[in-house]
C-alpha cells in the first residue's frame, strides 16, 4: 500500500513538472507565429519578402555586404521591376555590389562585391536591373 501511494505521488510530481514545462514553453513562444499561422500566410500569399539562400548569406558575410533597410527597399523595388518585365533570373546591380536573384521565387541566389565582379562572366541570367 505504501509503495502504491509513493508511486501515485511520483506520478503526480511528474505531471506537475510537465505542466510547469508546458507553461514555460507557452510563455517563451508568446508573440512568435505558430506553424499554422506561417502556413496560412504562405498559402494566402501574404509573405512578400525577399529571401536569401544559404549560399547568398555566406557570400554577403564573406564579402562584408550588409543589407540595410534602405537597400532592402531598393532590392524589393528592383525585383518588382524585373517581375513586371518578365525577368526570371536577374542580375541586380547596386552601387558597391551585385546580387543574382530568382525573381519567381523572390530569392537572392548569390552576392558579389565590385572586386569579385571584375573579369567575371554571368551566366543563366535573362535580365539586369540597376537598383
Amino acid at each position: 500500500m505504501v509503495n502504491n501511494v509513493n508511486a501515485q505521488l511520483q506520478k503526480l510530481s511528474q505531471l506537475q513538472e510537465a505542466q510547469k514545462l508546458q507553461q514555460k514553453i507557452n510563455t517563451v513562444n508568446t508573440g512568435a507565429p505558430t506553424f499554422k499561422q506561417v502556413l496560412q500566410d504562405k498559402v494566402a500569399g501574404t509573405d512578400t519578402g525577399i529571401k536569401f539562400s544559404s549560399h547568398a548569406e555566406k557570400r554577403l558575410l564573406s564579402r562584408n555586404i550588409s543589407m540595410t533597410p534602405d537597400l532592402m527597399n531598393r532590392l524589393e523595388g528592383a525585383v518588382s521591376k524585373a517581375e513586371q518585365k518578365g525577368g526570371k533570373e536577374t542580375l541586380m546591380i547596386f552601387d558597391n555590389f551585385s546580387l543574382i536573384v530568382s525573381v519567381k521565387n523572390k530569392t537572392v541566389i548569390t552576392a558579389m562585391d565590385n572586386s569579385a565582379m571584375k573579369e567575371n562572366v554571368f551566366t543563366n541570367i535573362d535580365s539586369a536591373v540597376f537598383a
